[in-house]
């Protein structure tokens, strides 16, 4: 039968086949069709827009369309058929656009130019919307809007590459800072995850630098400027919907550029006390000490161990809207509502910051943090001033008795710095293990007495792993990434000053001041480390290397 047929009308038989059969052609009819149809809906609404005979011009449009297309399926050669077809439809297009263009205002008018730069235009639109939706990382601005994605031959897209490497290695491994050095050799890159710089494989310098101005120009920085340090912000949204802020720091010098990108700084510094990390008998201190009114606390520990956040956390405790709270600060590192914050005057002296501190300090206020201690001048007035305003003052000392030295030196009067002091809080950042993928073991006799550790209080401790098996196969932990630990959390040692231990301390007794603490159980920064230890929340090759770092 098939052959009779093919007799009787082999061409048209075998046109048809070949139609029917092909891939391309039917999806060129469906796109002629698609965009036909989109360019109908276009002169539709304009026409009815400077009302030109909206009616009249619909039945044109669906006129060519039938003759158009009627005339591609039935024209027996598809490369005959479809040429045909597109003057058909683009005809009766340009002679719409010769009738509007003859009723509407001069500055209205449509060219060639115009048609193939607007569809050009929606072109893009989609192409970016696609880049859009398949980017792991997204810009946003200020309102939290996604901003374009560089893609195909745009020269900005391999910094954009770079930029969502680095942000999807460092955002889910918790990273709180990005440093980035270029050089003309070479550049590394270096993420900060828990307190930890683990280096990762830099690409080329120049690749770098590119990354290092595409930022600086979203971050609104001056291009132009590669010399002196700038500041800005950026947002982000990771694949999962996470949204991070990023301040931006960059510099250059004769020798290198560098690029500082700090990940979410203010969520870092917004943690209430309770989840600081202290342990149930220093939380009844703490909570005593903000119960009570003036005096100064002493924030001892070395840089990076979290004090500012300890220090904000104690300050967030008062209520700015019954009782006067202030800062005086180099800058303001977390904005806590209620609270005046004042920062330095830029490039003033010392003489001049002091006055502008005593200033401030008329005011009366009822607490007041400041975020440096500048001279022995200042110390004074502090000291003067604590009967009636409390203070929280960091002092870069390695534990509480080192700290309560350095006060009483910058001071200069032993009883008027013993009396002005109400605690000493010192403290170190342990990290976390992972708790998906910690690994329980029994520990060792002689070492736990070597810790200090009581044997018979210890069933078992744990230690970092970075393993976890699915379906008998072992692979890195899905939640740390490998690393062993997640987060951190800050070990304290708390002094309290009451009237027994200001007598020791005005009178220089150390060794009476130690056995007072003591005996009021005073925990010392070992031994709170080491409850982590106990807990489960840590292990001790942790515990070892940040009390061996920090002293």
């Amino acid at each position: 039968m098939i052959d009779l047929l093919a007799q009787a009308d082999g061409p048209t038989y075998q046109a048809q086949a070949v139609f029917l059969m092909s891939i391309a052609k039917p999806i060129l009819l469906l796109v002629t069709l698609a965009l036909w149809a989109y360019l109908v809906g276009r002169l539709d609404k304009d026409a009815a827009y400077y009302y030109l005979k909206r009616n009249q011009w619909s039945v044109a449009h669906i006129g060519a369309g039938i003759l158009g297309f009627g005339l591609l399926l039935m024209v027996p050669i598809f490369w005959i058929g479809w040429p045909v077809a597109m003057i058909i439809l683009a005809g009766e297009a340009f002679g719409y656009m010769s009738y509007r263009n003859a009723h509407v205002p001069a500055d209205a008018r449509w060219s060639a130019a115009d048609i193939v730069k607007a569809v050009q235009g929606k072109l893009k639109e989609k192409e970016d919307e696609r880049a859009k939706n398949k980017a792991t990382i997204k810009l946003l601005d200020k309102s939290e809007a996604p901003l374009d994605v560089p893609h195909g031959s745009d020269p900005r897209t391999p910094a954009f590459e770079l930029f969502s490497s680095m942000i999807a290695f460092a955002v889910p491994r918790g990273a709180d800072m990005i440093d980035i050095t270029i050089d003309s050799e070479k550049a590394s890159f270096i993420a900060r995850i828990d307190g930890v710089r683990y280096s990762q494989e830099a690409p080329e310098p120049q690749l770098c630098l590119q990354l290092n101005e595409y930022l600086k120009e979203h971050a609104g920085m001056d291009l132009e400027d590669r010399r002196r340090k700038q500041t800005g912000k950026m947002w982000v949204e990771l694949e999962n919907g996470s949204k991070h802020t990023l301040s931006l720091a960059t510099s250059g010098s004769t020798r290198a550029v560098t690029l500082s990108i700090e990940i979410d700084p203010d969520g870092r510094l917004d943690v209430p006390t309770e989840h600081l990390g202290l342990l149930a008998p220093q939380r009844q201190r703490v909570e005593e000490l903000l119960a009570s009114e003036g005096k100064v606390v002493i924030f001892a520990s070395p840089p990076s161990c979290g004090t500012t956040t300890s220090m904000y956390a104690f300050l967030q405790k008062h209520d700015p809207y019954t009782s006067s709270v202030m800062t005086y600060e180099k800058k303001v590192a977390f904005e806590v509502e209620g609270v005046s914050h004042n920062i330095h005057t830029e490039g003033a002296s010392n003489e001049q910051l002091l006055s502008q501190f005593a200033a401030l300090l008329r005011a009366d206020p009822e607490v007041m943090m400041v975020s440096n201690l500048m001279n022995s001048d200042m110390a004074e007035i502090i000291a003067k001033t604590a009967e009636d305003t409390r203070f929280y003052l960091p002092i870069p000392a390695k534990n509480t008795l080192s700290a309560l030295k350095m006060w009483i030196k910058v001071v200069g009067d032993t009883r008027l710095a013993a009396g002005s002091l109400g605690a000493i809080v010192s403290q170190r950042l342990v990290r976390r293990l992972c708790h998906t993928c910690r690994a329980p073991y029994q520990p060792d006799a002689a070492a736990l007495k070597k810790l200090n550790v009581p044997a018979n209080q210890v069933n078992q401790l744990y230690k970092g792993s970075g393993k976890v098996v699915v379906k008998d196969r072992e692979m890195p932990c899905p939640d740390c990434h490998g690393l062993k630990y997640r987060g951190r959390v800050a070990v304290f040692e708390i002094m309290t000053i009451d009237k027994q231990a200001e007598g020791y301390i005005a009178s220089g007794e150390g060794e009476r001041l130690r056995a007072h603490l003591r005996k009021n159980r005073m925990v010392y920064l070992q031994e709170a480390a080491l409850a982590k230890v106990v807990e489960g929340i840590s292990d001790i090759k942790e515990v070892t290397r940040v009390m061996g770092e920090k002293g």
